[in-house]
């Protein structure tokens, strides 16, 4: 019996879901588990290898589901995409159990980026080669990093990834690519079964290494969406899917460098830490989140379905100037003090 791609979606879901209470009892198992610090949000140690089961349960959830799919011309992008996320998953994984310099991290970034540039996806906006290979370069260790960033609140990276790989499958789908469409609705489907899991209340953390890989993975999926697409202005729609990250780190290094405070030292700054200091509330601040970041995706997949100049500039003009009058109203909110521990 022959499987759609979309079978990858519930498959990830229920696997991620029922595999995630070992991953919690092997982390305390092993040690490996984040502690509060003065900068982080949560009161307790908490398992941190929810990002090495969402990566598992999605790898299955996709092989399974490719055994029985029809062969895709495009399956090869798939590779791409799993292979690249395994390599940065590594490097986040031994980043969250022994600690590892920036520098080297990036250095391990920019490797898992170069597989991707070397495959191909190079997005062609008429310059040089070399050129386009380094804004190339730079943008995925960029988006890494700023997925990384946005990891400080229950729910925020899984849920946004969430939505944002079920909008680039979609374009997948559109395409005919149903190898790396059931990859990407893997990987979405297991992000949403370790919700139940980190939110509202985290029993286990995704840490580096689910926020790295989920970063890659998001990036390569926006590559591989705008190398698919018909040539014209649609294109800009995919990194529009991703203009949250983006649009927290940058509101993040503007307002440490107003601050004089270390751009890449922890904190409790972020648009979402001030935007729960405005609500009251954590958990509606993550909805809040979760609801922009569909509706960026929705925006951004109008723009590749459309492909006209018009839409393009009126969307993308629009979702600027909300976001920057967002950070402009939130640069003033006071940062949030650290919760009281929490008795037991």
């Amino acid at each position: 019996m022959s499987l759609s791609p979309l079978a990858a979606f519930p498959l990830a879901v229920v696997l991620a879901w029922a595999v995630m209470p070992l991953g919690i009892r092997v982390a305390w198992a092993v040690g490996w588990l984040d502690h509060p610090e003065a900068r982080k949000l949560h009161t307790d140690a908490t398992a941190v290898l929810g990002g090495v089961v969402v990566f598992v349960t999605a790898v299955i959830a996709w092989g399974v589901t490719l055994a029985r799919m029809p062969h895709s011309p495009a399956d090869w992008e798939a590779w791409y995409l799993l292979t690249g996320a395994a390599v940065t998953l590594a490097i986040g994984l031994w980043d969250d159990r022994f600690g590892m310099q920036p520098g080297v991290k990036m250095l391990g970034q920019a490797a898992a980026a170069t597989m991707l540039i070397a495959g191909g996806l190079v997005p062609d906006v008429g310059l040089p080669i070399g050129i386009e290979a380094a804004i190339t370069l730079v943008a995925l260790v960029a988006l890494m990093n700023a997925v990384n960033f946005l990891d400080n609140m229950n729910g925020m990276v899984g849920g946004l990834s969430a939505i944002a790989l079920a909008g680039f499958a979609w374009t997948s789908l559109e395409r005919s690519a149903n190898g790396v469409a059931a990859a990407q609705l893997a990987l979405a489907g297991a992000c949403i079964g370790f919700l139940p899991h980190n939110y509202p209340k985290a029993r286990i953390f995704l840490g580096d290494a689910g926020s790295l890989f989920l970063g890659y993975s998001l990036g390569a999926s926006a590559l591989m969406t705008m190398e698919g697409a018909t040539p014209g202005w649609g294109r800009a729609g995919a990194p529009l899917i991703l203009a949250y990250p983006a649009f927290d780190m940058i509101f993040v290094i503007l307002t440490r460098l107003r601050d004089g405070r270390p751009v890449y030292e922890g904190g409790r700054d972020h648009a979402n830490h001030r935007l729960a200091s405005v609500l009251q509330c954590p958990k509606r601040t993550v909805l809040l989140v979760w609801a922009s970041g569909a509706v960026l995706c929705a925006a951004g997949l109008s723009m590749l379905r459309l492909n006209r100049p018009g839409p393009t500039l009126l969307l993308w003009g629009l979702s600027t100037i909300l976001l920057l009058w967002s950070g402009l109203r939130l640069s003033s909110v006071p940062i949030a003090p650290r919760p009281a521990p929490t008795s037991k």
